[in-house]
């Protein structure tokens, strides 16, 4: 699969589940200030599985200490860091610090990177008023609550084993598979404690079951569905209604929406009974958090936002975040193109998919027209 959309300069990808992005400058007399720090949940620039990339402006090249400071974190708190990778480049202030790691909790990680800004922070200052033991207890404190039960590691390496897609729920239930093909069970339940969910055959949560010993999982039923995914500009929610309505028309049961966060489209992939997924992604959360699914049936990527999220570096990074979109895509799919947007077209290169460029006034209904190709046969 082609990784040019995945690059980060300095930087190298590995696996995980997480990801973030972290941009901290150390002026000469030391003072450190976070400018960027992004959790990505998700697949995302750096790779098809979530990591960490972490930027530092430094007075001087600072990238041992960082180094060790943050295996010393990790290994403290508790937290698993992989293929940790950092270097340092000249600039006319002084260095520029690059570094990358995977990592499965990228919220708690990127708290993790907090406190070693933190500390680092303090020690520079001479602060002897900054408790380093309290933030510590605190961050291990949330990773032991956070921690996914052994029952629910064992189904979710069971489910990726079988191509089952999987992910925590914001309501706190893991789920395998996706709208009428997905079941779930409470995290709790796993625990020893609560209700397991089991799913109907339309996907209806049946809560108040004891859980057993052990989860007995319907894995003959459970998969993916259809997911369509368009981003870009403003377009996106009108080709995304375009979709949706002619799925709804051959009697297709949909779940949309025409600008889905990262929250709102893990919603409609765990909605019970739907039969496709059509979501207009919100370009902001795909750059600042990366996609909420692994794989998408047809993408479309219509222009760019204007203005940029402020989080985007540039045209060019918003593109590269945009186009995760087309990786993800299967082979036997479609994705749809801006033509009049260049950094968007120059994505071509990357969709190991058949490709449809649109253009002009009626660009809204050919890129619907081509994701509806793209959804005959998976339907």
């Amino acid at each position: 699969m082609p990784s040019q959309i995945w690059r980060a300069d300095r930087h190298t990808y590995s696996g995980g589940r997480s990801s973030f992005i972290i941009a901290v400058r150390f002026p000469r007399h030391m003072t450190l200030e976070i400018i960027r720090l992004l959790a990505f949940e998700g697949p995302n620039i750096l790779g098809p599985q979530p990591s960490v990339l972490l930027q530092l402006r430094a007075d001087r090249d600072r990238s041992a200490r960082l180094r060790a400071a943050l295996k010393d974190a990790a290994q403290s708190v508790g937290v698993v860091v992989g293929a940790l990778d950092v270097a340092a480049a000249d600039t006319a202030g002084g260095a520029l610090i690059t570094a990358s790691f995977s990592t499965p909790t990228p919220v708690l990680s990127a708290d993790v990177a907090r406190y070693v800004v933190a500390g680092m922070r303090a020690r520079a200052a001479g602060d002897e008023s900054w408790d380093a033991e309290e933030e510590l207890w605190q961050l291990q404190r949330r990773r032991r609550a956070e921690a996914l039960p052994l029952e629910a590691l064992r189904l979710a390496a069971e489910a990726t084993a079988r191509g089952v897609p999987w992910f925590v729920r914001a309501d706190g239930a893991l789920q395998l598979g996706y709208g009428a093909r997905g079941w779930a069970v409470r995290l709790g339940a796993l625990r020893g404690r609560g209700s397991a969910i089991p799913l109907d055959e339309v996907g209806v949560a049946q809560g108040g079951t004891t859980a057993p010993a052990s989860i007995e999982v319907p894995w003959e039923r459970i998969g993916a569905i259809p997911v369509v995914a368009v981003t870009g500009g403003a377009e996106r929610g009108r080709v995304a209604g375009l979709v949706a309505a002619a799925l709804r028309g051959r009697g297709v049961r949909v779940a949309w929406h025409r600008d889905a966060g990262f929250e709102r489209a893990r919603e409609l992939l765990a909605e019970p009974g739907a039969e496709a997924v059509v979501a207009g992604l919100e370009p902001g959360d795909a750059l600042r958090r990366g996609l909420p699914f692994e794989r998408c049936t047809g993408a479309a990527v219509l222009g760019l936002p204007d203005p940029l999220p402020p989080e985007a570096a540039d045209r060019e990074e918003q593109a590269r975040a945009l186009g995760v979109a087309l990786l993800l895509t299967d082979s036997a799919g479609t994705a749809a193109l801006g033509a009049d947007t260049p950094e968007v077209a120059a994505l071509t290169a990357y969709a190991p998919c058949p490709v449809t460029m649109v253009r002009g006034d009626g660009a809204a209904e050919q890129a619907a027209g081509a994701l509806l190709h793209s959804l005959s046969p998976a339907l």
